[in-house]
C-alpha cells in the first residue's frame, strides 16, 4: 500500500512538473492571525467636500478629500437627492436627503443627518417634513444660522417654504412659508435668512431666538428676472452678499437692517469680445485677502447655456473693477477658492466627474494652474473647502 501511494505521488509530481517540499511545523509554534484595523480618525488638515446626490435611488455621498493633494480621506452618506453643508470650522457635516422604500410609490421620509467629519460617523438624525426640494444641489438649499444653532432646509412641493431645525434640541421648530421665493442666505447676525423672489426682489425673514416665530420684509426690485436673471450661487465680500447674473453682472447687496439693499452692479464681461457669460452651478467664489472674484465663463452665451461647463475661469478684481486674468480651465461647473493671501482654487467637472486643485499666482494676475485631481464617481455640482 505504501509503495502504491509513493508511486502515485511521484506520478502526480511528474505530471505537475514540480513538487514543493513538505515543511514540518513544531507543535509548539503558535499561529498568529492577522488583525485588521480601522483608523479612528482621518488625517488632520484642511478638506474639500463634494456632494454626490445620487438620483438613481441609492445613497448620496459626501466625499472628503485632502485640500493639499486631493487624496480621498473619507466619506459620509445619506439618502437620495441630498443637500449638503459644513460647519464654519469644518468639523461637522450636515446632509438633508430622502429615503424611499418603494422608490416611486408608497411612503417616504426626509431627514437631516449630522456627521462628525473626523471619524465620518453619524452623530444625530432629525426627521424633517416630507417637503425637501428635490433639485440639483446648490449651497443655498441647506444652510446654518449665524451662530450655527439652527439649520434652514429648502422645501419645494412645488410650494416653497423653509424648514427651521433647532440643532441643539434636535427638533423642527416651524415651517416658514416663502411663496415665490427660493434659496437660503443666512444673516450674519441673529437668526434669519433672505430668499430670492421671482419678481426680482428679495424677502428677508428674521426669526425669534427660539426659532418658533418670524417677521418678514420684502426689498425693492434688485434685478430684472427676464432681462438679467441671477444664479442661486452666492458668496460674501467684506460682509456683503455677491450674486452674479447669467450675463456676467455682479450684484453686490447688503442684508443688514433686516432687508436687502442693492449696493452696486458690476458687468465683468463688458467690452470683452465673444459674447461671454457665466457658466455652471456654483459660480461665485471670492478671495477675501486680495478682493478677487473667480467666475467660470463661456463664450457665445445664450438662453439655456448658463449651466454648461466653463471654457475659462476669470479672476476679477472687484475692488478696482478690473479683469485680471482668464485661465483656460474647461468644463468646470463648480468652483471654490480659499481666503488666504495665496489663494488655492478648486473645481469640479461634470463632464468627467473629476475634482481639481489649481494653484493661483498673485504675482501673475491670479492665473490658475492645475496641480492635482481625483475622480468623484457621481453627479455633483457643489464643493466646499474647510479650514
Amino acid at each position: 500500500m505504501a509503495k502504491t501511494l509513493s508511486a502515485t505521488f511521484g506520478l502526480l509530481c511528474a505530471i505537475a512538473g514540480a513538487c514543493a517540499p513538505v515543511t514540518a511545523f513544531a507543535q509548539d509554534d503558535e499561529f498568529v492571525p492577522e488583525t485588521l484595523t480601522v483608523k479612528a480618525e482621518m488625517d488632520p488638515g484642511p478638506n474639500v467636500f463634494v456632494n454626490v446626490q445620487n438620483w438613481s435611488g441609492g445613497p448620496s455621498v459626501g466625499y472628503i478629500y485632502s485640500a493639499d493633494d486631493l487624496t480621498r480621506k473619507g466619506s459620509v452618506s445619506g439618502g437620495s437627492q441630498s443637500h449638503f453643508t459644513i460647519s464654519r470650522d469644518g468639523t461637522t457635516a450636515y446632509m438633508a436627503s430622502g429615503y424611499y422604500p418603494r422608490y416611486d410609490s408608497g411612503d417616504g421620509e426626509h431627514v437631516l443627518q449630522i456627521f462628525d467629519v473626523a471619524t465620518n460617523t453619524l452623530t444625530k438624525e432629525i426627521p424633517i417634513p416630507y417637503k425637501l426640494a428635490q433639485y440639483t444641489d446648490d449651497l443655498s438649499l441647506l444652510q446654518l444660522s449665524a451662530d450655527e444653532t439652527f439649520a434652514f432646509v429648502q422645501n419645494g412641493t412645488p410650494a416653497t417654504s423653509v424648514t427651521v431645525v433647532d440643532l441643539v434640541k434636535g427638533e423642527v421648530t416651524q415651517e416658514v412659508p416663502s411663496p415665490g421665493c427660493f434659496g437660503i442666505y443666512p444673516l450674519l447676525e441673529g437668526i434669519g435668512f433672505s430668499a430670492i423672489c421671482n419678481d426680482g426682489a428679495f424677502t428677508t425673514f428674521v426669526l425669534s431666538d427660539d426659532g418658533a416665530t418670524f417677521e418678514s420684509q420684502k426689498s425693492q426690485t434688485i434685478f430684472d428676472p427676464d432681462a438679467d436673471p441671477i444664479y442661486l450661487s452666492s458668496d460674501r465680500a467684506e460682509g456683503d452678499l455677491l450674486f452674479i447674473s447669467y450675463h456676467g453682472n455682479v450684484y453686490r447687496l447688503s442684508d443688514t437692517g433686516g432687508v436687502i439693499k442693492k449696493l452696486s452692479v458690476t458687468p465683468i464681461a463688458e467690452g470683452v469680445e465673444g459674447n461671454w457669460g457665466t457658466s455652471g452651478y456654483t459660480v461665485v467664489t471670492y478671495n477675501e485677502a486680495n478682493g478677487i472674484l473667480f467666475v467660470p465663463m463661456a463664450s457665445e452665451h445664450h438662453d439655456g447655456s448658463h449651466y454648461h461647463g466653463s471654457e475659462e475661469v476669470w479672476a476679477y478684481d472687484l475692488r478696482n473693477k478690473a479683469l485680471l486674468y482668464r485661465s483656460p480651465l474647461a468644463d468646470l461647473v463648480g468652483i471654490a477658492v480659499t481666503d488666504g493671501a495665496e489663494p488655492e482654487l478648486y473645481g469640479f467637472s461634470l463632464k468627467n466627474s473629476m475634482v481639481y486643485k489649481f494653484e493661483v499666482d498673485p504675482l501673475a494676475r491670479f492665473a490658475a494652474k492645475q496641480v492635482a485631481e481625483h475622480s468623484v464617481d457621481g453627479f455633483a455640482t457643489t464643493l466646499m473647502v474647510s479650514p
